[in-house]
């Protein structure tokens, strides 16, 4: 039997940073996507490409009682790796779904949680609803509300960050983000993207301590040419973005003309759910 599954990837944080003492982030997902293939009659020959994602599919079937079934596995993703776009989470939500339907079992969100820690530090789009999520250990998980849709002018880097291991370093601690968080379930109870934006950018800003971005001011200035409503960045990776509402024609003749050295540059739209 084989199964197909795809699965939204995310775009950087909208919020990330220590609540309680706790480090949480979360995320909305765009309309970039990774597609898996389960098939139990296939051989395992690729097994060192997926080596987390193998593992997740592992843990869970010996969870299940399927230790001695082998599944073999295929990825085809349009979500960039290694760039704060989630590629990870989303493969192992995809994985985790396919095997509902090989198996027939019911999804279950702790079951999700637990088995994606097990394998590394998680975005909070396993969640069908915008997530204050403690990515590490699973202790937060505050809904504040649905996900909306905005756009997103990303600038990727060339650098790739690996989330386990970037996790493992001993880092500069994030910052304080508990003022913050009520102006961002505000955001999401009213659907207003000038305050997630404000949101957003204080995050960035707070927190550059951490991942030098070498081009922020220069997105910064670039958000105020095209009257952007503010930033957007990936806490543990290669990218920052300018969030608009929409992007017009008039807009998108702008965009066309600015670039930045060595910066790959894309829009993303956000999603207003995640497919089950």
């Amino acid at each position: 039997m084989e199964v197909i599954e795809r699965y939204p990837g995310s775009v950087g944080e909208i919020i990330q940073g220590k609540y309680n003492g706790i480090d949480v982030l979360l995320s909305c997902p765009i309309n970039l996507y990774t597609e898996i293939i389960l098939s139990d009659e296939k051989e395992r020959d690729n097994e060192r490409e997926y080596i987390k994602s193998y593992r997740f599919i592992d843990n869970i079937l010996d969870k299940w009682g399927y230790r001695n079934w082998k599944i073999a596995l295929s990825i085809n993703s349009t979500i960039p790796k290694g760039k704060g776009f989630a590629s990870s989470t989303a493969d192992l939500s995809a994985i985790y779904n396919g095997l509902l339907r090989l198996i027939d079992r019911k999804f279950n969100q702790e079951e999700l949680i637990k088995h994606c820690l097990k394998i590394e530090p998680t975005d909070s789009i396993i969640f069908d609803k915008a997530t204050i999520f403690d990515y590490k250990e699973g202790k937060v998980t505050e809904k504040v509300g649905n996900y909306f849709k905005f756009h997103v002018l990303c600038f990727i880097g060339e650098n790739v960050v690996d989330t386990v291991e970037y996790n493992s370093k001993e880092l500069q601690p994030l910052k304080k983000i508990d003022d913050l968080l009520g102006e961002l379930r505000e955001a999401f109870e009213d659907k207003d993207i000038k305050k997630l934006a404000k949101v957003s950018t204080e995050s960035i800003i707070r927190n550059q301590h951490r991942l030098k971005y070498n081009i922020l001011e220069e997105v910064l200035e670039i958000n105020k040419l095209l009257g952007g409503l503010g930033i957007i960045g990936a806490h543990s990776g290669d990218m920052l973005g300018i969030i608009f509402d929409n992007i017009d024609e008039e807009k998108m003749k702008k965009i066309k003309n600015i670039n930045i050295n060595g910066y790959e540059k894309i829009i993303v739209e956000t999603l207003d759910s995640v497919v089950r």
